[in-house]
């Protein structure tokens, strides 16, 4: 059996442009009535963007599984700071922008900041960028 749905690909800014601060991270979103704890049913699925309906970033619903730097050749930040879902702020990786320039990373993506050195201190931009997100709405294991 083969997965028939089709790929999302949504454009990803950065944590900081966003107050309260825009995350990516997965959230379930419980459907059964009887049950509000998602740990209990698995009537449920996975949203990013918040709890709320209105919180939904994009149409699909599951996580940015995939990231693509596309084009980060205007940037002036020199780093890119990644939280994947289980990172802390201690254990996120920073990746220097001459690295990720049309990489792709595999992974459940929580947010990115940009940064200024290794250390990961949070910088603008300072440019254009793009940077997309891709998902689908199969449900990635090991999530919850």
């Amino acid at each position: 059996m083969h997965n028939s749905s089709a790929t999302e690909i949504i454009a990803l800014h950065n944590a900081d442009s966003a107050s309260p601060e825009l995350s990516y991270k997965p959230v379930y979103i419980v459907t059964d009535k009887r049950v509000k704890d998602p740990t209990l049913t698995t009537m449920k699925y996975l949203q990013v963007g918040g709890p709320l309906e209105s919180d939904r970033i994009g149409n699909t619903v599951g996580a940015i599984y995939k990231i693509e730097f596309a084009d980060l050749s205007n940037l002036s930040a020199t780093h890119i700071k990644v939280w994947a879902i289980h990172n802390t702020d201690a254990s996120a990786v920073v990746y220097p922008v001459s690295y990720l320039d049309g990489v792709t990373l595999d992974l459940i993506l929580w947010k990115f900041e940009f940064a200024s050195d290794l250390a990961g201190t949070p910088v603008a931009a300072g440019g254009t960028y793009s940077i997309m997100g891709h998902r689908t709405n199969q449900q990635p294991l090991g999530i919850g």
